[in-house]
């Protein structure tokens, strides 16, 4: 066994590690990411034997995960927030084949694009969709909950799909020391994964109940579903005092009990906020006050029975959420709902508080929980509650950050301000800049979770940028824009420019089923790119557009992996073939022609003849690894090397707009940035064989398709 101080995301990594996990599918979101980052890294040193996908989103991860599950392979996922919100459907779908997945939450606030700080509004939507939840409270607890899930969710008495979750930042991205099995005692205690359940074998008879059973059956299905729920409580149990026997660690199974000796009321807490409230309660104990803790662990199968068992012998019970059960009656929060439901019809009910705190990721203090402590035993002793919800909220902060919304104070004058947060010499911020330049105020942008909704978003009601613009959800900006479009049109204000301003993710990747569909549509919008050819606004992780050879977080360069082994995908080609009337790639280098096409953009849509497409390269100083004042020079070697050409396609004519004599060797654009340092010659000279296949292929196309480069479907 070793010790090491080391964060959640890694202890996490290292539980999926000793789990000998087969197939991980995953999606980079903060504050997850570094989860992926450690996972490939053991995959290209040699230390897990697994197949990591590094996938277009996370409805695809989750998918992912049930096809390999199905095959008889253990899976792994992790997500938060807004990823697993676009997880749903897939997480519905695996419930309807009881697959025993496990995925890790790193949870934070889902609904505000602004906010990357933890509570619990991401996990509790899921609570009823038939997934085991477990809220963890220390790193430690992490790793080896990971062991423990997979032994429990892959009990023939259960089978049925996990989330462990951990506390955004406050346990994702914070050292602790974390003591690490040896693999021979964890392959002891979690055998190898044998999928007797269910599995797609041609040798095998393959069946699932939701395709053989009449529905009439359906709600005995469910009651089935319910009943493996229950015996999960048992098993739980018995997985977490066999491993206190073979580890030394235990947990209390459902519940953990602290300090509840002679208890007169107790506070129930989840998750990582458990730490202070113990340091709360031994304070209080010390002036002689009988407060105890419970925490849940086990959320999803609720501990109904434990929770019972404890309120019949206390006068009153605090409950801590993370998280609000909007409009449910009397306010509340999802636990302090459920402890009520399970108290319901015991004959002397304790008095119950609910306590709605954390939000947003709010620091919860010691003092927070003396304070809880104190207002739980005031309502054991008087019999009743003051207020039984109790938001604990600062109301001169809110009227101070939430005042009527002045146009006057939201919009500046300029149609771009400096001073913008992006890193010094950031490819983003230049073209952001010429592009507002030219389209001008009379404009609406929408702009998808990435590096430019970061440095675009000033304090509350303001921006330093001077058009209207919205945040949109990565998978969808091209459904944000054709809203824009058609309500423009239906309000007779044809002049307006209407943009989506993505990121490389939400153009190449999660993001492109919406830009298909608008140009399908005729659509008549810009979609610009920005491409920076990986996930910066989440640390370097390689996307579909990342180059091949390139080193990223999720492509490192290790012992069996060297950096992406796939090239990028074509897109402004496969827009082409969409029908799309202008296409344009551009270059931070010839800013002329990038103006020139964005003025041609703005024309082409305004004319109302359907979307024009631009693609311009963003060279990223901290994710390519090369000094910030660069980016200029690295940007017009890309053209002269021919690794980014420039050209646009306008009605099927398809013309480079920058030809050079003979192209320069691709090596002097690689060697200017670090993450092509590790390429060997015969690895320098496959980049430059492919550079050169594929200029050639342009200027091809520009002497055979003239006039038809465009497919029609006629």
């Amino acid at each position: 066994m070793e010790t090491r101080v080391i964060s959640g995301n890694e202890a996490i990594a290292q539980g999926v590690r000793l789990s000998r996990v087969e197939v991980i599918p995953i999606y980079p979101i903060t504050p997850q990411t570094t989860i992926a980052e450690y996972l490939a890294s053991l995959v290209a040193n040699g230390e897990l034997e697994a197949e990591v996908i590094l996938i277009d989103g996370e409805h695809s991860a989750m998918s992912a995960c049930y096809g390999a599950e199905l095959i008889g392979a253990r899976a792994f996922t992790a997500t938060c927030s807004h990823g697993l919100a676009y997880m749903h459907e897939p997480i519905a779908q695996v419930t309807a084949y009881r697959l025993p997945i496990l995925m890790a939450v790193t949870n934070r606030r889902l609904g505000s694009l602004h906010s990357s700080q933890p509570d619990y509004t991401d996990t509790m939507p899921e609570k009823d969709s038939g997934w085991m939840q477990f809220y963890l409270e220390s790193n430690q607890e992490a790793l080896d909950m990971v062991i423990q899930a997979y032994r429990i969710a892959e009990d023939n008495r259960v089978i049925l799909p996990t989330m462990i979750c951990i506390d955004g930042f406050y346990l994702s991205y914070s050292n602790e020391p974390v003591e690490i099995p040896n693999q021979k005692d964890v392959d002891e205690f979690l055998p190898s994964y044998k999928a007797e359940h269910i599995i797609m074998d041609p040798n095998v008879r393959f069946e699932t109940p939701l395709l053989t059973i009449p529905a009439e059956l359906i709600p005995t299905y469910e009651r089935l579903y319910c009943d493996a729920m229950e015996r999960a409580k048992k098993v739980i149990v018995e997985v977490d005092k066999e491993f206190e026997a073979k580890f030394g660690r235990s947990y209390g199974g459902l519940i953990e009990q602290y300090r509840c000796e002679n208890a007169e009321a107790v506070i129930i807490t989840m998750g990582s906020m458990t730490t202070a409230a113990r340091r709360a309660i031994d304070k209080l104990r010390k002036d002689s006050k009988k407060i105890g803790l419970i925490k849940v662990r086990s959320f999803r199968p609720f501990p109904t029975e434990e929770i019972i068992k404890i309120a019949e012998s206390v006068d009153s019970i605090g409950v801590v959420d993370r998280a609000v059960s909007r409009g449910v009656g009397g306010g509340g929060g999802p636990l302090f709902v459920d402890v009520k439901a399970a108290i319901y019809n015991i004959n002397d009910r304790p008095v119950i508080l609910n306590f709605i705190t954390g939000l947003f990721g709010k620091d919860l203090r010691i003092e927070d929980f003396e304070n809880i402590a104190n207002k739980t035993l005031k309502a054991a002793k008087d019999g009743k509650a003051e207020v039984i919800v109790d938001f604990m909220e600062d109301l001169d902060l809110v009227r101070k950050y939430c005042p009527p919304p002045n146009p006057t104070i939201c919009m500046p004058e300029a149609v771009f301000c400096s001073g913008l947060s992006g890193c010094v010499g950031c490819g983003l911020t230049l073209s952001l800049r010429h592009t507002l330049e030219v389209l001008g105020k009379n404009t609406v942008m929408a702009v998808p979770s990435s590096c430019a909704a970061a440095i675009i978003a000033g304090a509350p009601f303001t921006s330093p940028i001077g058009v209207p613009h919205v945040i949109a959800n990565m998978p969808s900006p091209g459904g944000v824009i054709s809203g824009m479009r058609r309500g423009l049109r239906i309000k007779k204000r044809s002049e307006v420019n209407v943009i989506g301003f993505c990121g490389d993710g939400a153009t190449v990747d999660i993001g492109f089923t919406s830009l298909s569909g608008a140009a399908e549509r005729g659509e008549s919008v810009i979609w610009l790119c920005y491409d920076n050819e990986a996930y910066m606004n989440t640390g370097i992780q390689q996307s579909g557009s990342t180059p091949i050879g390139a080193w990223t977080t999720t492509s490192p360069v290790g012992s069996i992996v060297r950096g992406k082994k796939t090239g990028r995908k074509n897109i402004p080609l496969i827009m082409a073939l969409h029908g799309v009337p202008y296409i344009a790639t551009a270059s931070l280098a010839y800013i002329k022609d990038f103006r020139r096409k964005l003025k041609k953009a703005s024309e082409t849509t305004l004319k109302g003849k359907g979307m024009a497409y631009i693609h311009v390269q963003t060279p990223c100083p901290p994710g390519w690894r090369f000094p910030s004042e660069k980016t200029i020079e690295i940007s017009r070697l890309a053209v002269l090397t021919g690794a980014w050409p420039l050209y646009e396609i306008e009605d099927g004519n398809l013309k480079i707009n920058t030809m050079p004599r003979s192209l320069k060797p691709i090596y002097e654009y690689l060697k200017l940035q670090g993450r092509f340092r590790h390429l060997k010659k015969d690895e320098i000279n496959m980049i430059q064989n492919i550079v050169n296949k594929n200029w050639k292929e342009l200027l091809r196309l520009e002497q055979t398709y003239p006039k038809k480069m465009v497919y029609s479907s006629e």
